[in-house]
Formats: C-alpha cells, sequence, structure tokens
C-alpha cells in the first residue's frame, strides 16, 4: 500500500467531521433564520443568495485546482463554510447574518454536501485510476459522510435541552460554534492528505480540453435538471417540515434526518460493495434519480409527520445507493488535466440550477406542498434524462 492509499484515511476523517457540521447547519440555517424573523419567502430568497456563491467559488476552486492541486482548494474551500458558521454564532440578528450565505452551509440536507466539495472528486480521480477502485473510494466518502451527519442530526435533536442554558436563539448559536470547530478540525486533517503527481499536459487557453467537451456538456445537462427539482425541494425542507406539521418540534425534525443519513450511509456503503452496480452504474445512478424524485411526492402530501418522514428516510437511502455511480460516471470521462475544471463545471451547473430554491418560499407559500411535489417531479424526469444520455443501449 503506498502513501496515497495510507493516507486516504485522513481524507475521510475530514469528509466525517466536516458532514458533521454541515448537516447541522443544513438543517438548522432556514430555522434559525424563521425564528429570527425571516419569513419564508426570504428563507427562500437566503438560500438563493447561497446557490450563487457556492457556484462562484465552486468554479475559481475548481479552476485553480488543475494548476496548484486539489489538496489545496479543499483546504481554501473549508474556510469558507468557517467564516459562515462563525458568522451565525457571533452576529446574532445584525445585518452580518447576510455574510452567512458566502459559505455554502444552507444548500439543503444531505451527507453528500458535507463528504464533497470543490476538488474532492478530482483528488479520487487523480489518485486512482480505475473505475471500480473510484467507485470504492466514493463509495467510503459517501457512506462516512452521511454517517457522521447523524452527528449533526443529534446536535440538533440536543437543541432544545440547551434551550435552558443558553435562550431559544442562543442554542443555536451554541451548536453554531461547535460546528465551526467541526471545520476547523476538517481542515487540519486536510493537511495530512497526499494527492498524486501525475505528469499531464497543462492547458494554456482553454478551461477544458476538446477531449472533455463532450461528456462535461452531457453532464452539465443531467445536472442541471436535477438541480432545479433539487433547488425547489430540498433547501428548506426542515423548514416545510415545520410548517407542514406544526407539532413538530426541532427534536422530532432532528429525529427524522439524523436516520436519513444513516439510511444514505447504509445505501452508499451497499452500493460499492455490489458487484451488479459496479458494472452498471449509469443505470443505477438513473433508476436512483426517478426513485429520489417519485418518492417526494407522497412525502408532500402525506396528512402525518412521521409518514412523511419515514418515506424521506427511505427515499435517502435510494440517494445514497446511486450517488457513487453518478459521481464515477461524472469523472470518468474527463481527461487528467481537466479533473478540476470540469468536475468543477459539473457541480457549478447542479448548483446554478439550483438557484431555483428562491422560488421555494413562494410556492410554499401559495399551497405547502407544492415545492416538495413540483421538485419531486422534475427530479423525476432529471433521471429519464440521465438514462437518455448516459445509458448505453443494447
Amino acid at each position: 500500500m503506498d502513501q496515497v492509499d495510507r493516507r486516504f484515511r485522513f481524507l475521510l476523517a475530514s469528509r466525517a467531521v466536516r458532514s458533521a457540521a454541515l448537516s447541522f447547519s443544513a438543517v438548522s440555517y432556514p430555522l434559525y433564520l424563521s425564528l429570527i424573523g425571516f419569513s419564508n419567502v426570504n428563507v427562500g430568497l437566503m438560500t438563493f443568495l447561497v446557490m450563487i456563491f457556492t457556484v462562484i467559488q465552486s468554479l475559481l476552486l475548481g479552476f485553480l485546482g488543475d494548476r496548484l492541486g486539489f489538496k489545496a482548494i479543499l483546504i481554501i474551500g473549508d474556510i469558507f463554510p468557517l467564516v459562515s458558521l462563525l458568522v451565525l454564532a457571533f452576529a446574532g440578528t445584525g445585518p452580518l447574518i447576510y455574510l452567512s450565505v458566502i459559505g455554502g452551509i444552507g444548500g439543503g440536507p444531505g451527507g453528500m454536501r458535507g463528504a464533497f466539495s470543490t476538488g474532492t472528486t478530482a483528488i479520487i480521480a487523480k489518485n486512482w485510476n480505475e473505475t471500480a477502485e473510484r467507485i470504492v473510494k466514493l463509495g467510503l466518502l459517501t457512506s462516512v459522510g452521511a454517517m457522521f451527519s447523524t452527528v449533526g442530526g443529534s446536535l440538533l435533536i440536543s437543541r432544545n435541552s440547551l434551550i435552558q442554558y443558553f435562550g431559544i436563539s442562543g442554542s443555536y448559536r451554541f451548536l453554531f460554534v461547535v460546528s465551526a470547530i467541526l471545520v476547523a478540525s476538517s481542515i487540519i486533517f486536510l493537511l495530512f492528505v497526499a494527492e498524486r503527481k501525475v505528469d499531464i499536459e497543462r492547458k494554456k487557453h482553454e478551461v477544458v480540453t476538446p477531449q472533455s467537451r463532450k461528456h462535461v456538456l452531457k453532464v452539465v445537462i443531467a445536472n442541471g435538471f436535477n438541480g432545479a427539482g433539487i433547488g425547489i425541494a430540498m433547501p428548506i425542507l426542515s423548514l416545510w417540515f415545520h410548517v407542514m406539521y406544526p407539532y413538530a418540534d426541532s427534536t422530532e425534525i432532528g429525529i427524522v434526518f439524523t436516520m436519513s443519513y444513516a439510511s444514505m450511509a447504509i445505501g452508499s456503503f451497499l452500493s460499492s460493495r455490489i458487484s451488479f452496480v459496479r458494472g452498471n452504474p449509469s443505470m443505477v445512478g438513473a433508476y436512483g434519480r426517478m426513485l429520489q424524485g417519485l418518492i417526494m411526492i407522497p412525502v408532500a402530501l402525506s396528512p402525518f409527520f412521521w409518514l412523511s418522514g419515514t418515506l424521506y428516510i427511505g427515499r435517502m437511502f435510494i440517494a445514497g445507493f446511486g450517488a457513487p455511480s453518478r459521481t464515477s460516471i461524472n469523472v470518468g470521462g474527463l481527461n487528467a488535466g481537466d479533473y478540476g475544471s470540469g468536475s468543477s463545471i459539473q457541480a457549478s451547473a447542479s448548483r446554478v440550477a439550483q438557484t431555483t430554491s428562491g422560488a421555494s418560499g413562494y410556492l410554499m407559500d401559495a399551497y405547502i406542498p407544492l415545492p416538495e411535489i413540483i421538485g419531486g417531479i422534475i427530479q423525476f424526469f432529471a433521471g429519464v434524462v440521465f438514462m437518455k444520455l448516459f445509458v448505453k443501449k443494447r
């Protein structure tokens, strides 16, 4: 086992603590904004700004990664959520609260958000050449990230017990401090990650080489459709649960998200261990995306919180199961010199499409189940598009 393989555990550790922090912040961010006086519409607009800043960061860091190395941009990328969490912890309700949008901490719940940031898939692609090996590594990242996201869910569950010590809003701010410490730990772990040196032909004026452009375009189209559905349904999902089921408090909502993270971890772990998945990644990715979308419709229409929550937990198992396959496909068609810029363009397409989150608050005010229904339908068709683009006809 060479140094790159041995030090993979530091990348896992980084993604683990990062997932714990961002899973808490992603669920708590809309709830906290609502608590301090933001309307549903304004919460949606704040998540819109989060997506805009995330797109800018992703593109810039991706382009730098092909030139500076992906370990460096992983470290730089963690500085932004650290700043956002510190703002939420110490700025209170003042105007500085708007600075929290720079860190990408409110883009919707899910273990994949903490496990993957700009440069993660690129460094996996650079360090391991074989598709099957990449799927295993990506599966480990997703499953570890999702499993440690349960820590973030547990932080939200603990909030009620902290109110007596810190107050209603102060309990959130204390937990934002804890999350900031976790992100700082992620940066420290990244210092020990190894990156394989690969001799590649450097690009002079091209963002992406001609050999990678067709593949990048296909992924951009697929991610654009999916991102539009995710943007409407997911970023304010915790607030949606609170509005749809007023009797559900932060503890119950936290339990649902904690179980969903564990479910996602199990799905991702199983996916990377099944030979059929490694042999048919495009089919698994397509059907997984379609099922994720379909399940959001009964989630939206359920009259009972725990039935809706249980369906959502099942949806996240499917999300985890399909994630390693789709991620491997995304980087599999790129030249070695395009891993950073290519993967960041692909991710940015999804993030740009997720700016539909700006409409989620308006839709929820019009009819509470509407954002989840529309988002689910769009994601189902995103799976159809993924199948048309990547599943080869026999």
